[in-house]
């Protein structure tokens, strides 16, 4: 299952948080099936990486980490590489 970040203080997504002052917690959602890969959105990446989540976008855009297309047209990011390129296995950023 994906799982999306959700402020532990309101229960809101990151996006829509206003307190922004309480961590962050996994929470899980439904993914497609046969699809054992867990996808990140942008602003949970630029969370980890603490940038903003349109460096996330310039990064896709310039090859440096791959974007996955949802049905919607939004960018979700394979777990796996993400935290790959956090340890320094991919490259950096």
């Amino acid at each position: 299952m994906n799982t999306e970040t959700h402020c532990q203080r309101c229960g809101s997504e990151p996006p829509g948080c206003t307190c922004r002052s309480g961590p962050l917690t996994p929470r899980r959602s439904p993914r497609a099936p046969g699809d054992l890969t867990p996808l990140m959105t942008p602003h949970e990446v630029a969370v980890l990486f603490r940038v903003d989540s349109k460096t996330v976008t310039r990064w896709a855009n310039a090859g440096k980490i791959r974007a996955v297309r949802t049905l919607g047209g939004h960018r979700r990011y394979r777990e796996d590489e993400v935290r790959a390129l956090l340890n320094g296995d991919g490259g950096r950023p």
